[in-house]
């Protein structure tokens, strides 16, 4: 029985999957108590060539060519192949640093947290990549900080990919079959859920941004399930951290409000309102910037 799955979705992904692969062998150094995933959805260039070529040179590797169109599908059927007391995702485009996962691995084995979450590192410029890394030694966050800390976007998203989640919060929160978002659509039930909860701002994991990327170009349907997923993010965190989540609409308000629906726009109105208050100015939680432009918006009203 594995101890970490590492799932990797892959779609037209032949240019960047070698090197993604390449990093991920070197992570996993000399861990022998692990299997790969990787979902081949709908690609029409060479990326099952390179899967077959790299799943001879991994340990414990399963394969499959789906049809989804979808990335939130692709994900949840790898979570139902997985058998890992833990559970890692990989995009097949990003880069990991060597030796980080069987790090993780022996971290996991030892602490055994619910949750292991790191920063990610963004970067655009690939010859900043280095391969600097020393270990793993996180601190750990109460639940209420740990929300705290994702509703300020402070130290880490709500990514999927570079964490450590174990098998049954995903049992518990299956991923919807979204086209994007689809990480923000479970993860604040996972955190909410999630009662040892690590944190290590030393990043393991290279989140390559890229001009064509998935969420660079958004469309009526990726906004409305991000106003979907900020609905239900307000259903699973206490009424305490109504201040932060308000920051969440103020965002969507401001960068999308052209694009909502009349039903949409009402919805983020009724947030929006609540941003204008006493409270939330003299709330230490929010930052300075979102409280300038509140006022920004406020005095425009």
């Amino acid at each position: 029985m594995p101890f970490l799955s590492v799932i990797i979705a892959a779609h037209n992904s032949d240019t960047t999957l070698p090197a993604t692969l390449e990093s991920l062998s070197s992570a996993l150094g000399k861990a022998k108590d692990t299997e790969v995933i990787i979902l081949n959805d709908s690609s029409t260039d060479n990326t099952q060539g390179v899967i077959d070529e790299w799943r001879t040179q991994l340990t414990n590797v399963l394969t499959e060519q789906v049809e989804y169109h979808n990335i939130g599908k692709v994900r949840q059927h790898a979570i139902s192949l997985a058998s890992g007391n833990y559970i890692t995702m990989l995009d097949s485009d990003d880069l990991l640093k060597p030796q980080s996962l069987q790090d993780a691995i022996n971290f996991l084995q030892e602490q055994q947290p619910d949750m292991l979450l790191s920063r990610l590192l963004e970067i655009r410029d690939l010859s900043k990549i280095t391969s600097d890394w020393h270990g793993f030694s996180p601190k750990n966050l109460t639940t209420h900080e740990a929300i705290r800390r994702f509703l300020i976007h402070k130290d880490f998203q709500a990514h999927l990919i570079g964490q450590f989640v174990r098998r049954d919060l995903y049992l518990q929160s299956p991923i919807p079959p979204l086209s994007c978002y689809e990480d923000f659509a479970i993860f604040p039930k996972m955190l909410a859920n999630a009662r040892r909860i690590t944190y290590q701002r030393d990043g393991h994991y290279y989140y390559i941004k890229r001009p064509n990327s998935l969420s660079s170009a958004l469309d009526a349907s990726k906004i409305t399930h991000l106003v979907d997923c900020t609905l239900s993010m307000e259903q699973v965190f206490p009424p305490e951290f109504q201040h932060l989540m308000n920051c969440h609409w103020f965002n969507i308000w401001t960068n999308h409000k052209q694009r909502l629906t009349p039903l949409q726009l009402e919805t983020v109105k009724s947030r929006i309102n609540k941003v204008y208050s006493l409270a939330f100015f003299l709330s230490k939680d929010i930052r300075f910037s979102y409280k300038k432009r509140a006022l920004k918006e406020l005095w425009k009203k």
